[in-house]
């Protein structure tokens, strides 16, 4: 990992030091939020000050751009945090192209979900809430497109791979099991009894060429749809639990140690987007031959708990401009658990459907938003309303409200207590 990041290191230097013919440009942003639970309490959330930094040069065919976070955020640590969110170099020619660095690929066409937009990992420490770019981890790759006319492919090789990253503690913290209902026999019964539950630390494999992913899309038109089709050889980047079951002498069950571990799977998706007159139809749908779940079922003690399954999940979606100043989208969003076994801890099914309104007003300074994700399995929902106010060309004010709501047990009701009002001020240069 080291070598690697010392060869990045001497290409962005290489880069940045084009000759002087070459041209370069900073800019960024600084950033304050603000959010506060709507409750009795109003406690805050979130009070975060960012500040982005932004730089790029670039010549006819190279370019090289590297994007600096600094965040503080004195509802969690308070401590001052950098990150380098992408660092990459673009290599351009007439039907070849090279990004080589520190990037994020966006896959999907489904606003607010993520279906076939799986090359890089989420960032779900604020849940779903934070802006996409933010959600998305970047992660260092090759990625090689050839393109010829209306017809594209990219070849992604990642060796670096990053988890999902989950909070389990505050606010945000996912709501995972903290006890196993084990059966035991007992003078002639069985009862059932509450076995705590040890997580191990995440230890994700170290960057390799060897062990690489890789990913393959084919983009073309097709009798007047942009189609795509793709591969990806990747690892699971939700942990899924190894588990171990410890007893003492007598055989009675003490503790249970959970492991997470990423598997391979392989995965084949399809992209579509087609106007029909004053509308846009979208969609895109994927499918694993073999995922991994875990189970509760005691057959596959051996196995860590651990069973493997068909999975598929599609969305189908159209735009449509509702008003001259109003857009409206609409979604069907299907996850299914294929040959489901009873004991799997995952939902066979989960049926989503998605609303959202976006407005411009007055010369596109005025931007306002309502975004619905509604269960319909388990009936829990997740609602944003917000307005951008454009001020200025580089001062924005924004301000909105999040609403969630749903049984503790759902995706969106875990964090019932969560409905709040947020503001962001942000000044770019």
């Amino acid at each position: 990992m080291k070598r690697l990041g010392i060869w990045i290191a001497v290409l962005l230097v290489a880069g940045f030091t084009r000759p002087v013919w070459a041209q370069m440009t900073f800019r960024g942003f600084i950033l304050n939020q603000d959010m506060f639970r709507t409750s009795e309490s109003l406690d805050a959330m979130l009070i975060r000050n960012r500040l982005r930094l932004n730089a790029e040069v670039f010549s006819e065919n190279v370019a090289a751009f590297a994007s600096l976070d600094i965040t503080n955020d004195i509802t969690d640590t308070a401590t001052t945090i950098p990150n380098l969110r992408d660092a990459y170099i673009d290599i351009y020619s007439k039907w070849l192209d090279l990004r080589i660095g520190k990037q994020q690929v966006v896959w999907g066409k489904t606003d607010g979900y993520f279906i076939n937009d799986i090359v890089n990992p989420l960032d779900l420490s604020y849940f779903l809430l934070q802006d996409f770019d933010d959600i998305r981890m970047a992660t260092t790759m090759l990625n090689t497109k050839l393109h010829y006319g209306y017809h594209s492919l990219e070849i992604l090789v990642i060796p670096e791979f990053k988890p999902i990253n989950l909070k389990f503690e505050g606010n945000w913290g996912y709501q995972r099991p903290t006890v196993m209902t084990i059966p035991i026999p007992y003078q002639g019964q069985v009862i059932n009894r509450d076995i705590p539950l040890h997580y191990a630390e995440d230890n994700p494999p170290r960057i390799s060429l060897k062990k690489a992913e890789y990913a393959l899309k084919l983009n073309t038109l097709f009798l007047g749809t942009d189609l795509s089709l793709m591969y990806l050889k990747i690892r699971e980047d939700r942990p899924v639990y190894f588990t171990q079951i410890f007893t003492d002498t007598a055989g009675m069950p003490l503790n249970v140690n959970l492991t997470p571990t990423h598997p391979w799977q392989n995965f084949y998706g399809l992209n579509f987007s087609r106007p029909v007159g004053i509308f846009v139809f979208r969609g895109e749908g994927g499918y694993y031959p073999e995922r991994h779940f875990n189970t509760e079922n005691q057959l596959f003690i051996a196995k860590g708990m651990i069973i493997r399954k068909p999975f598929m999940q599609f969305m189908l979606g159209t735009d449509y401009q509702l008003l001259s100043t109003i857009d409206l989208s609409v979604q069907a969003i299907n996850e299914r658990i294929l040959d489901y076994d009873d004991g799997i801890q995952a939902n066979e099914n989960v049926t989503i459907g998605t609303l959202m309104l976006r407005g411009h007003f007055i010369n596109e300074t005025v931007l306002p938003l309502f975004l619905m994700l509604y269960n319909f399995e388990d009936k829990s929902v997740l609602m944003r309303a917000s307005v951008d106010w454009n001020y200025a060309d580089n001062f924005t004010i924004i301000i909105g409200a999040d609403f969630l709501s749903g049984k503790s047990d759902t995706i969106f009701g875990m964090y019932d207590d969560n409905d709040n009002i947020f503001l962001k001020v942000k000044y770019s240069f």
